[in-house]
């Protein structure tokens, strides 16, 4: 049975908006510099990660969007990198649904080493490869940008188990009748 797509499925749309809307909020007012002007702890990271969790690829995307341009305007660390680092973050843990299943222990293994490597090493350390830093420095950020998103990425899975599948779990992640679904839209997934 197939599932309806994101954006014909309310329950999920509104409910990466909240996690959306919350993660802008706190990327903007929590964050530790660690290194100044190049890598922060934020809990923000967190929610980009749950988008992923939530509503896949292109969940993790939007959300990590939104949070990502929170994260840009906050400012602390260079624009660009909270903008694609968000994005990477959720299309890290996104991917995981599409490998699979969920509660399983290989889907939680996807979820956290997607989250930490696609989200946070690889961003932090290509966009900070091409600045002046040295090897070392933009070495040490990646590395404290993946063990936080991998942290932040069993939190996101916490979460999701604890709040977000008891409330709307029936509702997000079970498919609904076929009947709500045209011939087009089933044939074009």
């Amino acid at each position: 049975m197939k599932s309806p797509p994101i954006w014909k499925n309310t329950a999920l749309l509104t409910t990466l908006a909240v996690v959306a809307a919350l993660g802008a909020v706190v990327r903007i007012f929590i964050k530790i510099p660690v290194i100044p002007e190049v890598v922060e702890l934020t809990p923000g990271f967190a929610f980009s990660l749950l988008g992923g969790v939530i509503g896949g690829v292109p969940g993790g995307m939007l959300v990590g969007a939104i949070v990502g341009l929170a994260g840009a305007l906050a400012g602390g660390e260079v624009p660009l990198l909270p903008m694609i680092g968000n994005i990477c973050l959720g299309l890290g843990s996104g991917m995981a649904i599409h490998l699979a299943p969920r509660q399983s222990v290989k889907y939680t293994l996807l979820v956290v080493l997607g989250g930490g490597i696609i989200g946070g090493f690889l961003p932090t350390l290509l966009i900070f490869s091409s600045v002046i830093d040295p090897l070392a420095v933009n070495l040490a950020a990646a590395l404290i940008d993946m063990w936080q998103a991998m942290v932040w990425a069993v939190m996101a899975l916490i979460i999701d188990d604890a709040i977000i599948r008891p409330i709307a779990g029936r509702y997000l992640y079970e498919p609904g009748p076929p009947s709500e679904l045209t011939e087009e839209e089933v044939s074009a997934q």
